[in-house]
């Protein structure tokens, strides 16, 4: 307890940032995570199951809004670098965009009719707006967040808290669906009205929670051009200079293989195992572990580095997911428990991402200075760069999902007279699924963490090269100074 106590106090008087600012920012992380989870665990299987789409409609759906995101995202970073003055834009992006994020993460659980035509137009144009309005409110908000933390020794304890929010938001929507699924007792119609009830639910929190950094948040900048030119220079090919950043994106690249296995989960426990409300046990018992591993990162910190984490659980869930494919599941316990046992390190490796990505800023800067003699960091371009790979990696994702229903046999809802009715699945599909949960959580581990093992911005290198950076932060503001003084 002394010590979570010395933490506590050590968050809550963080000479770098505000108290309130910490606040704002958790609180929109949370709100934020709220909508992601709602989309990103049930969309599939209700438009699957209640809309009556096709793999192949819902396939070209999300590579269209990929595609859109993919140019949008780099516009956003740059509109944020540009803008340098102190009043900043972020703030005006994440207003704009927390309506349309909230209202299309709802109205995406309406079945609007028995058409699946109309129904296909419907969820496109939300699944876009939700996409677009997701990239303005996320690559603002995490740009404003590495320049709150320009000490990267506080950015530990910072993205730790924010992770524990982070978590919470993934997790309630996902928790509650099942059981009230369950509740339903087989009734279609009402199972239909339950995922637009949980939606409508946390996506009005959800906005609440998402306008509090657009009153708690500063702008502060860690690139301070001239007084007479408020414009800092965007080099895109910095990015390509920033190793870190291109490793950890390749890596969660590869990370959506792993993705597949979580996607394909609420049809392994609704479909093969029957026992969908299993779904919120074993996430409340992987959860409580997540915490757990999460709030050891401050700690073990001290010990392993933010790559070393990373490279550790996924070592660690592909190992449980190895065993999970070997017990099978026919013993309920054995797979709960291993599903379990295999979310124990995702907060903290979520927590150490958002930490290596942070800094990746400052290795950007020390290596645009090494390579061309300038001090240079575009925290937007980082993060929408960062945007950019994770709406790739979400199509490659859905790609792999819907390939593999597709593949197995899956069947999605049938039209009867004037209704959509569930469809039944083969015995060898309920098998399938089983393997895209499986196969997927082995591959979709042990190939990001060997990436990983490639990052070298860590350990006595990385003190080397922070040090090294603060004398050129020194020279270059006596160099600013000078200047304005003539």
């Amino acid at each position: 307890m002394g010590k979570l106590k010395e933490k506590f106090e050590s968050f809550k008087n963080n000479p770098d940032v505000a108290l309130k600012e910490q606040v704002g920012y958790v609180s929109g992380v949370f709100g934020n995570c709220m909508g992601q989870d709602c989309v990103g665990t049930y969309t599939d299987q209700f438009m699957y199951d209640y809309m009556g789409l096709k793999s192949s409609q819902i396939v070209a759906m999300k590579s269209a809004t990929t595609g859109v995101n993919i140019l949008i995202a780099p516009i956003v970073g740059a509109l944020l670098d540009g803008n340098r003055s102190g009043k900043g834009n972020a703030r005006t992006f994440m207003r704009a965009s927390a309506i349309p994020f909230t209202l299309s993460s709802i109205l995406l659980f309406v079945v609007p009719s028995s058409s699946v035509t109309f129904n296909f137009i419907w969820s496109f144009i939300l699944f876009l707006a939700f996409n677009i309005a997701d990239t303005f409110f996320d690559v603002a908000l995490s740009t404003l967040s590495v320049r709150m933390t320009a000490n990267a020794k506080s950015r530990k304890n910072f993205y730790t808290v924010a992770q524990v929010a982070s978590t919470l938001g993934s997790m309630l929507p996902g928790g509650l669906v099942p059981i009230i699924i369950d509740m339903m007792d087989g009734d279609y119609n009402s199972e239909k009205w339950a995922f637009f009830s949980v939606a409508a639910l946390f996506g009005i929190l959800g906005l609440f929670t998402m306008l509090v950094p657009c009153m708690t948040l500063k702008e502060r900048n860690l690139v301070l051009p001239p007084r007479n030119d408020k414009k800092v220079k965007i080099d895109y090919k910095l990015i390509l200079l920033n190793r870190p950043l291109l490793l950890l994106c390749l890596s969660q690249c590869i990370d959506s293989i792993r993705q597949v296995c979580y996607n394909s989960l609420p049809f392994f426990y609704k479909q093969t195992l029957g026992n969908y409300g299993m779904k919120t046990y074993v996430e409340i018992g992987s959860s409580a572990l997540s915490y757990g591993g999460l709030f050891s990162v401050p700690f073990i910190g001290k010990k392993l580095s933010s790559r070393d984490i990373v490279v550790l659980g996924y070592l660690h869930t592909a190992i449980c997911y190895i065993l999970l494919l070997f017990f099978g599941y026919k013993n309920l316990w054995i797979v709960g428990i291993l599903i379990a046992l295999g979310g124990l390190p995702n907060a903290g490796m979520s927590a150490a991402r958002r930490i290596l990505l942070a800094d990746s800023t400052d290795y950007m800067e020390w290596k645009s200075y090494k390579k061309y003699g300038f001090a240079q960091r575009n925290e937007g371009m980082v993060f929408a760069f960062n945007t950019m790979v994770s709406r790739i990696s979400a199509l490659w994702k859905e790609l792999l999902v819907n390939g593999g229903l597709a593949l197995i046999g899956y069947q999605s809802a049938q039209k009867v007279g004037d209704q959509l009715v569930e469809a039944v699945q083969t015995p060898e599909t309920l098998h399938g699924i089983f393997l895209l949960v499986a196969i997927p959580g082995i591959i979709g581990n042990l190939v990001p963490a060997i990436v990983m093992m490639f990052d070298n911005f860590t350990g006595k290198r990385k003190e080397k090269i922070m040090a090294e950076l603060e004398v050129i932060r020194a020279e270059s503001k006596a160099r600013l100074e000078e200047v304005e003084t003539v």
